[in-house]
């Protein structure tokens, strides 16, 4: 095996495939870069049996071949090198040397035959939807994904397909996202439970132009082709698998009110301050007269807070974690949002004050 390519390609392709590669884990192999040298080009792997993703980059190839190489460490030596043209050769399978400039590395690599082969999907169902779209879908929803591994398909965010729509959900127990997009095409509907690690990892690396995507899914797999650079992911199961969300959606409100986002954010934030500093996030909202009043307390003190809202039906005393709340006005960006409550011991819902293409579910704190 023996090619040369530019350093700066190079860097740059290690870098966005480093990101699927395993961190302590009992088989080393996984914590490696693949490196496959033919037709003029190199394609670089990696993968922690979660989340693969694969780059290609243009290369002069003098002899096929592949190698594996630990990729934390390649990737920091290649951002070191990145302007330089490498000359790279494989010697009797085990001993990787680059030639830059007139400096010269040599190091191990590891047995190609051991990295895992490559998944393919045939003839897969698919969606196709803006990168941008899709990008804030897997943003808003991923604020309430469960953190804990009690209940493994909550570390995941359901994504199905509906008519013309695609729609993400998570939650964790307290809160739970609703969010909902147009689609360009679709070949069937469906739902899929996505690892939210994953997906965040691939959102990441989704183009900026809002050119659209195409998430292609067959068995238990997840994957969005973007031509010279492909991600994989497993699924953690099916929409049968998944909480029948719909049933915990409140439908009748005695109270609605129509409030700033910004201003409710930097209004709970404040009152926040004491809470956090316990710890224990309690935040109390008294809606009356068109005004809220947002109070917390601690044996620091207490900090009171006034907000001037539009209110519809009746008026309400509830405690909520405020952090649930800052939590998902950070990644909303309407300018207003409405809130509609049902009483102080059932959950309330956050929506645009025109359209539904989020929804925010949030438990009240249990009365003491």
């Amino acid at each position: 095996m023996k090619f040369s390519c530019q350093g700066l390609d190079l860097a740059d392709a290690v870098l966005k495939v480093v990101k699927a590669a395993a961190v302590r884990t009992t088989n080393p192999i996984l914590e490696c870069v693949k490196i496959v040298a033919e037709n003029d080009k190199l394609t670089l792997t990696c993968t922690d049996l979660e989340l693969t993703i694969t780059k290609v980059i243009k290369a002069d190839i003098k002899s096929e071949g592949t190698a594996v190489i630990p990729a934390k460490f390649f990737a920091e030596f290649a951002s070191k090198i990145s302007g330089e043209q490498i000359d790279f050769h494989l010697k009797d399978d085990k001993i990787m040397e680059v030639k830059y400039s007139d400096n010269t590395a040599v190091f191990q690599c590891q047995e190609a035959t051991e990295f895992p082969a490559p998944h393919t999907l045939d003839n897969p169902n698919y969606v196709d939807i803006r990168s941008d779209y899709f990008r804030d879908l897997v943003t808003k929803a991923s604020v309430a994904v469960a953190q804990d591994d009690s209940r493994p398909m909550l570390r995941g965010i359901l994504v199905e397909v509906e008519g013309d729509e695609i729609h993400g959900v998570a939650l964790d127990g307290v809160r739970m996202a609703l969010i909902r997009k147009p689609t360009e095409a679709h070949s069937a509907e469906f739902g899929i439970i996505v690892p939210a690690r994953c997906l965040l990892e691939i959102v990441r690396l989704l183009p900026e132009n809002n050119q659209v995507v195409r998430v292609c899914t067959q068995k238990n797999h997840l994957e969005i082709n973007l031509g010279d650079t492909v991600l994989m992911t497993r699924l953690l199961g099916m929409k049968s698998d998944y909480v029948s969300y719909h049933q915990i959606l409140p439908t009748n409100f005695a109270t609605e009110i129509n409030v700033n986002r910004q201003h409710l954010l930097d209004t709970i934030d404040r009152a926040s301050l004491l809470a956090r500093a316990e710890r224990n996030y309690v935040v109390k909202f008294n809606i009356s007269n068109n005004q809220m009043v947002i109070n917390s307390e601690s044996q620091l003190g207490n900090i009171t807070e006034r907000l001037l809202i539009t209110q519809n039906g009746n008026d309400l005393v509830i405690e909520f974690n405020g952090r649930l709340y800052t939590d998902a006005l950070r990644v909303i960006s309407d300018e207003f949002i409405k809130i509609s409550y049902v009483n102080a011991t059932n959950p309330c819902v956050i929506t645009p004050t025109e359209g539904d293409d989020f929804l925010y579910l949030i438990l009240p704190m249990r009365p003491m």
